[in-house]
């Protein structure tokens, strides 16, 4: 029963899990094109990679980065597709259907999911890295070391299940392509508001934290939130209703949980950052009427939505 699952997932993702990787490749290709062209115009002797690779220090600098930023979109668009086309497609009502428990369907589609993501990110950093060994100028060196490289790649993999895990749980209970997209884009941008946020209180309390330190933290926050929402997905997943399909949250009864934390979450980022209590009290009075007008949809709404899906 297990493998018969596994190859049904399979077949069925093996095309985004190859245009996912063949993307990639393509964008580490593009940024490894950018900087030879760069070095090319140079005459100088040097090295492309400093001293500090030998750190146990996170590397990243212009010219060559130990973990992508790319790659965290990588895992980003997979945890989003993965779970919403099933949904979209009846993939996940075929799964039902075929006699597999719920609870299996999910941990399969998690753990086939999150290695092709950690496949992806492999391969292209040693395609990468294989580039640069074999394209870089005569006078430019090239010589890696493993303190700066795996502390480089555990701290971008960490980040980059917790954008995962992120997409994954939030296609799990939206039911709505277009809405899921502008939830999830704008909750990823805020998370930059909520570092600064995080970074701001440390520093009030006397533990200011310097980058390589910021990076470890946001690492372990990544993990913990990413393990708290694969489990939630998992207690969730099989109480999911297809007769909800179509509406934004799958969960009913996650409306008013939702619209709390929708509230408070926006209402606290903005009035951190105002310079008076005025700013706080409209973002509190938006967030409150955009968010009733999000999750409940007037009629005014729910009578636009019929019009539309009769035309």
């Amino acid at each position: 029963m297990q493998k018969q699952l596994n190859k049904l997932i399979w077949r069925r993702h093996r095309r985004l899990f190859g245009l996912i990787g063949g993307l990639s490749l393509l964008v580490a290709l593009s940024n490894v094109v950018v900087v030879l062209h760069t070095l090319s115009n140079e005459n100088n002797v040097h090295e492309l990679v400093s001293n500090k690779i030998n750190q146990w220090q996170i590397y990243d600098t212009n010219e060559f980065s130990a973990y992508s930023f790319w790659l965290y979109f990588a895992f980003w668009m997979l945890g989003f597709v993965l779970m919403n086309t099933d949904l979209k497609d009846n993939f996940n009502q075929f799964l039902f259907s075929s006699g597999f428990t719920r609870r299996r369907v999910y941990w399969t589609k998690l753990g086939m999911g999150l290695g092709a993501a950690i496949v992806v990110a492999a391969l292209t950093i040693a395609f990468q890295c294989g580039i640069f060994w074999v394209s870089l100028p005569a006078s430019v060196g090239f010589h890696l070391a493993w303190p700066g490289l795996l502390t480089s790649w555990a701290s971008g993999l960490a980040g980059s299940i917790g954008f995962f895990a992120i997409c994954w749980f939030a296609a799990l209970i939206i039911g709505q392509t277009g809405a899921l997209a502008i939830t999830v884009i704008g909750f990823s941008l805020s998370l930059t508001g909520v570092m600064n946020i995080v970074e701001s209180i440390f520093g009030k309390a006397g533990m200011g934290l310097n980058g390589t330190q910021f990076s470890w933290l946001w690492a372990g926050i990544s993990l913990v939130a990413a393990l708290i929402l694969f489990v939630w997905g998992a207690y969730l997943y099989p109480r999911l209703s297809l007769e909800h399909n179509g509406e934004y949250l799958l969960f009913p009864g996650l409306k008013v949980p939702v619209y709390i934390v929708f509230v408070v979450y926006v209402t606290f980022l903005n009035a951190w950052n105002a310079a008076d209590g005025t700013s706080a009290v409209i973002a509190f009075l938006v967030s409150v009427a955009f968010g009733y007008f999000w999750l409940w949809r007037p009629s005014i709404m729910e009578k636009w939505h019929e019009r539309r899906s009769r035309s």
